[in-house]
C-alpha cells in the first residue's frame, strides 16, 4: 500500500474522531456554542498539523524512503480538510 494513502487515512480517521467528539462534547446551540466549537476546533487541528510537521522533520532526518514526503502531504490535507470541518462544525 502506498505510505501516502496510508498516513493520510489514518489522519483523517483521527481528524474525523475528534472533529465527533469536539462537537458532541460542545452540544451547545446558539452563538456562544458555536463559537466555543470553532476555538477547541482550531486549537486541536493547529495541535494536529504541528505533530504531522514535527514527524516530518524527523522522517526527513532518517532518511526515510518516502515518509517524509507523506508526512508533509498528510499536513497539508490535515489543515485543509481540518480547517473546512472547525467552519462547518460550528455553523451547524
Amino acid at each position: 500500500m502506498n505510505p501516502l494513502k496510508k498516513i493520510a487515512g489514518i489522519n483523517l480517521a483521527v481528524l474525523l474522531a475528534y472533529s465527533i467528539l469536539i462537537r458532541v462534547a460542545n452540544g451547545g446551540s446558539g452563538k456562544g456554542g458555536a463559537m466555543g466549537i470553532l476555538i477547541i476546533s482550531a486549537f486541536v487541528i493547529g495541535i494536529h498539523v504541528l505533530i504531522c510537521l514535527i514527524v516530518t522533520a524527523a522522517a526527513y532526518g532518517n532518511k526515510s524512503k518516502g515518509l517524509d514526503r507523506a508526512w508533509f502531504l498528510s499536513s497539508g490535507i490535515v489543515l485543509l480538510v481540518g480547517f473546512s470541518t472547525c467552519l462547518g462544525n460550528a455553523s451547524l
